[in-house]
C-alpha cells in the first residue's frame, strides 16, 4: 500500500505524462497534416466516383394482414350471426401459413417466369431449369417477406427498375391471395362433385322405387312408399347443400387484407450516396491519423 503522499505524486506524474502524450500526438498530426488530408481526399473521391457508378436500386413495399379463415366457411352465407361471432382478422398462426406459402420455391418460380427474370439478371450459358434456379436464388435476395412485431406481413423488393419493384411486390401479394383461395375453392369443388354424384345415385334409386311401387302388394307398398319419401327428402337436402357450395365457390372471402400496396419508388435508396461519402470521410480520417501516430510513436 502506498501512502497518500506517494499516491498523489504518482497521480500527478501520470497526468503530466498523459498531457505530454496528447501534446506530442497533436504535434505529430499537425506535422503530417498534409498526408492525412490528401489520404482523406483521395478516399472520399474514390467513394464518390464509386457510388455514382454502381447500379442504383429502388425499393417497393407492401403491407398485408391475414384474414380470418373461419370466414371462408360456407355457413357465413346462411347464418346471420356468423359475422358477429368471428373477427375479420386472423391470428399469428394464420399469418404463419401465408408466410409459408410466400416462402415456397413455387411462388418465386412463378415470378421468375412471369417477369422473365432470367433476362433481367442476364443469366445464360446453362439449361433452362438451371437458369431458372439461379434466378430464384437471386430473386430471394432481392424480394423478401418478413413478419413484423405488429402482426403484419411485409413484402419488400429491391430492383434496378422502379416499376419492376412495385410489380413484383404486388404480384407476390396477388399470388398469396390466389393460392389460398384456390385451396378453399378446390375443397368446395370436390365436396360439390361428391354431392352431385350421390344425388344422381339417389335419383336413380328413387326412380327404381317409383317403378316397384306400382307392382308392390299392400304390405310392401307402404314400405316402398316410405323409403321413396325418405329418399326424396335426402335428395332435396343434398340439392340444397350443393347450391350452398356453388354460392360459396362464387363468393370466396379475401385471404388477406392489403393495408398498403406497393408503388414505384420516388428515388433510388441504394446506395445511400451521402451516408457512404460521409462514412468514407470519417473512416479515412481516423485510419490515416492512427497510421501516422503508429509510424511516429516513440520507442520504448
Amino acid at each position: 500500500m502506498l501512502n497518500p503522499d506517494t499516491e498523489l505524486i504518482v497521480f500527478s506524474l501520470s497526468m503530466e505524462n498523459n498531457h505530454f502524450n496528447l501534446v506530442s500526438a497533436m504535434t505529430v498530426l499537425k506535422k503530417h497534416g498534409r498526408f492525412i488530408w490528401l489520404f482523406v481526399l483521395a478516399t472520399v473521391l474514390v467513394a464518390s466516383v464509386t457510388v455514382f457508378i454502381v447500379p442504383q436500386y429502388f425499393r417497393s413495399t407492401s403491407t398485408v394482414i391475414s384474414a380470418n379463415p373461419v370466414l371462408a366457411d360456407k355457413a357465413r352465407l346462411f347464418n346471420s350471426n356468423i359475422q358477429s361471432l368471428y373477427s375479420y382478422f386472423g391470428s399469428g398462426d394464420d399469418l404463419d401459413r401465408i408466410y409459408g406459402i410466400a416462402d415456397m420455391d413455387t411462388t418465386y418460380k412463378k415470378l421468375v417466369d412471369e417477369f422473365s427474370l432470367t433476362d433481367y439478371y442476364k443469366l445464360d450459358g446453362d439449361s433452362f431449369p438451371l437458369l431458372r434456379r439461379k434466378a430464384v436464388l437471386r430473386l430471394r435476395e432481392d424480394l423478401t417477406v418478413r413478419k413484423t412485431e405488429k402482426g403484419q406481413l411485409q413484402v419488400i423488393a429491391w430492383t434496378k427498375e422502379k416499376q419492376l419493384s412495385a410489380d413484383l411486390v404486388n404480384r407476390m401479394v396477388a399470388i398469396l391471395q390466389q393460392r389460398e383461395a384456390d385451396i378453399w375453392e378446390n375443397n368446395y369443388q370436390h365436396s360439390l362433385a361428391q354431392l352431385l354424384n350421390s344425388t344422381a345415385t339417389m335419383e336413380v334409386e328413387y326412380n327404381q322405387l317409383s317403378d316397384s311401387l306400382a307392382t308392390a302388394n299392400n304390405a310392401k307398398h307402404e314400405l316402398v312408399a316410405a323409403n321413396r319419401q325418405s329418399l326424396l327428402e335426402q335428395i332435396k337436402q343434398y340439392r340444397k347443400t350443393a347450391d350452398e357450395y356453388r354460392l360459396a365457390i362464387q363468393t370466396n372471402p379475401p385471404v388477406l387484407y392489403v393495408m398498403e400496396s406497393a408503388v414505384p419508388a420516388a428515388k433510388a435508396e441504394r446506395p445511400d450516396k451521402v451516408a457512404i461519402i460521409f462514412a468514407s470521410f470519417i473512416i479515412s480520417l481516423v485510419f490515416s491519423s492512427l497510421l501516422v501516430l503508429i509510424n511516429n510513436r516513440n520507442p520504448v
